[in-house]
């Protein structure tokens, strides 16, 4: 009986040193565990940027730079990926000179540099989108990291050079004036360097608006934006067309560009005259006269149904060796002769009269004075003298035969 109390004893001892050796067990796995677990997670990866929200505008190019921390005490390799990305979006890591996706991470602030690369599709709407970078080791550290991209339409930070008006149109001979605005959007103030690429023989200048003095370079506040009047002056002798002038803004900063268009219509132009010059010619009553007359383009349009027109006293009668009094046309830099014939009126007198011609198209007119000396016949004039003569005769018999009485 006592020998068997004994042995009870004895399993009793053996089983509460065998519970207290367990539970010694697992305090110290436990405490192991809890031990290794924040070293675990304080020398784990961690994944930063300075720049976790970024404005950008649809079609940009983007690179972010990306730290990769490592605070193990232990170098350790790492896979890297971009785990979302937005549909239609393009992008990679590079590290160095290379596109990767598994980086050696230093311990320590040395850690890894990456750089993240993403291009926005050309139609995007606007709004934010979030890309993510995941980071990873073998011994099980990781971490992720989320960038924010604010897209508008209009990047925040870059200026612009626009026109209300970027197109005009007029004759050659016209001075084009464009109304212009340049907007600095950056931090800084900014000195632009004005240029532009006009075709030879054209002259662009710059100037502030409410100023006369022409710039060709100008500075332009933070946020702040600043008219110019860009004069546009095309040589006399250009052709009719559309011209594009090509502006430029150029600062430390920035480079903006804008177009202008002017169309030139052509220069119309006409001039009435006579091959020598002169202005006048004799004419006789109830008689045609020539004269003719002289048609100069002086433009570089040709000129369609051109009108021929005169002005003469009452009772004289003007035509013309052409159809309807109309020149069909008259080619740019070209000279046309028309013959005009003038025939005074039965009872003109002996003396100078004037007498208009002028030509006339939609777009120009012309007009010349001539003075047109008009002589009566000769027989006439005899017949005249002989009537002057008779009747002086007759006067004189008459005083002869009967004066005395």
């Amino acid at each position: 009986m006592k020998q068997t109390k004994a042995v009870e004893i004895i399993r009793e001892y053996r089983r509460r040193a065998l519970v207290w050796l367990m539970a010694v067990s697992l305090m110290a796995v436990t405490f192991m565990t809890m031990w290794t677990f924040p070293a675990h997670a304080d020398g784990g990866l961690e994944l930063n940027t300075q720049y976790p929200g970024i404005s950008a505008k649809p079609g940009d190019s983007l690179s972010i730079p990306i730290q990769i921390d490592n605070a193990s005490g232990a170098g350790m390799e790492a896979d890297v990926a971009i785990r979302s990305l937005p549909e239609n979006w393009e992008g990679y890591l590079q590290g160095g000179n290379y596109q990767v996706s598994r980086v050696y991470v230093k311990p320590g602030e040395d850690g890894a540099e990456l750089t993240l690369h993403v291009t926005l599709p050309d139609q995007l709407e606007e709004g934010t989108y979030t890309v993510e970078v995941w980071a990873a080791s073998a011994a099980g550290a990781s971490d992720h990291l989320e960038i924010q991209f604010l897209v508008n339409e209009k990047e925040a930070g870059k200026g612009s050079f626009t026109s209300e008006y970027p197109e005009q149109e007029g004759a050659s001979g016209t001075d084009f004036s464009f109304s212009t605005t340049l907007i600095n959007n950056g931090l800084k103030p900014q000195s632009y360097s004005l240029s532009s690429n006009a075709p030879s023989g054209w002259n662009v200048s710059f100037t502030p608006s409410g100023e006369t003095t022409k710039v060709a370079a100008i500075q332009v506040e933070s946020g702040v934006s600043q008219g110019l009047n860009v004069s546009v002056v095309p040589p006399e002798t250009v052709d009719a067309g559309e011209y594009q002038i090509s502006c430029s803004a150029v600062s430390a900063e920035e480079t903006l560009n804008l177009d202008l268009t002017v169309t030139i219509t052509g220069t119309y132009g006409i001039a009435l005259g006579t091959p020598d010059g002169r202005l006048s010619f004799d004419a006789h009553a109830n008689k045609e006269s020539d004269v003719t007359l002289q048609i100069q383009n002086t433009g570089n349009v040709d000129l369609e149904n051109v009108s021929l027109n005169s002005t003469a006293p009452s009772g004289w009668t003007v035509t013309y060796d052409t159809e309807d009094n109309i020149i069909e046309s008259i080619p740019a830099g070209t000279t046309t002769e028309v013959i005009a014939h003038v025939k005074p009126s039965s009872d003109a007198i002996t003396g100078d009269y004037v007498t208009s011609f002028s030509v006339k198209t939609n777009e120009v007119s012309d007009s010349a004075e001539f003075r047109v000396s008009v002589k009566t016949s000769t027989v006439w004039g005899i017949v005249a003298v002989l009537l002057i003569l008779c009747t002086a005769g007759g006067l004189g018999y008459v005083f002869k035969k009967y004066g005395r009485r």
